[in-house]
């Protein structure tokens, strides 16, 4: 699958590059689609190595509860990410936790899991500089938003809340990946570089998705995951069934809706991305999600 993910960001790519006007031709330019190109080659940023060890362990099935509190107590950060997690609305049940141990019992290994994946995607946050710094922090803020959101339809796609949840939570990591190339770059130069905005913005348009899809590969989160967050925007629609991608699709874009960006029309949402199952049922969910937000 990395190969055929490699072509396909390859071939965007160059054509990037050959639609190139002669003002966005600069040399950071240049520098900067050759270094977005060769990202699955292996230079995908890896997260910690504490994120990459917990995340390893919330994977296996037949962890027990001692050693997923081992876990968090391995690292501040993913213990403070842990309560704040377990006293969030979704798992408040009326009562706070405190400790670690009732955090992790509350959300169970699935929601450690997702922990772990919050961490790493502050992690992964990186200091471009110039304009492009405000739009890092707006990538991470919109997946932050839409993964509850995702987890809170998840199930009427016949899915798991949790693992819609972390899959939400990455599916835009494209786009910050794109945007450590020119941290890199400029970390290089020793300035801010000069890559166009439009440049920049094409390729955040036409590269995330593939470019995503190998991140996710590369850190072992396996091919299913990576397949529907390479395809999220189902454009083109995908040739076979994948829940995952609609339900991104769907929460994306109901995340939108909720921030003002675009007008709320689940129904014309549903034909957009070709979407299966009840448009009445998840425009139910997204009203309760909106309701307990606002009361929150």
């Amino acid at each position: 699958m990395i190969e055929r993910l490699t072509e396909q960001l390859s071939t965007r790519i160059d054509e990037i590059t050959a639609s190139l006007t002669p003002k966005e031709r600069t040399s950071d330019t240049v520098r900067f689609l050759q270094g977005v190109k060769e990202r699955p080659a292996g230079n995908i940023k890896q997260a910690p190595q504490a994120a990459q060890r917990a995340l390893a362990k919330t994977k296996n099935p037949e962890i027990g509860m001692a050693e997923l509190v081992r876990v968090v107590e391995e690292d501040p950060t993913l213990g403070q990410a842990l309560l704040r997690y377990a006293n969030s609305a979704y798992y408040n049940t009326g009562s706070s936790v405190v400790s670690l141990r009732h955090a992790a019992q509350r959300v169970g290994a699935s929601g450690v899991h997702n922990v772990v994946l919050s961490v790493m995607l502050e992690g992964m946050l990186c200091k471009p500089g110039g304009e492009y710094q405000k739009m890092v922090i707006q990538v991470r803020d919109h997946l932050v938003r839409t993964a509850p959101i995702a987890r809170a339809i998840g199930r009427s796609f016949g899915l798991v809340p949790d693992e819609c949840f972390s899959l939400a939570l990455l599916h835009d990591a494209g786009k910050l990946i794109i945007f450590d190339v020119i941290g890199t770059l400029r970390h290089e130069t020793r300035r801010d570089v000069d890559v166009p905005r439009s440049v920049v913005s094409r390729v955040l348009r036409d590269v995330h998705e593939p470019l995503g899809g190998a991140a996710v590969l590369n850190w072992g989160l396996g091919e299913t995951v990576a397949t529907s967050i390479a395809a999220h925007h189902r454009k083109p629609i995908p040739s076979v069934d994948d829940r995952m991608s609609e339900v991104l699709f769907v929460a994306e874009r109901a995340e939108h809706a909720l921030s003002g960006v675009i007008p709320r029309d689940v129904a014309a949402w549903w034909e957009e991305g070709a979407i299966y199952g009840d448009p009445a049922r998840v425009e139910e969910l997204i009203s309760a999600y909106t309701q307990r937000e606002l009361a929150a």
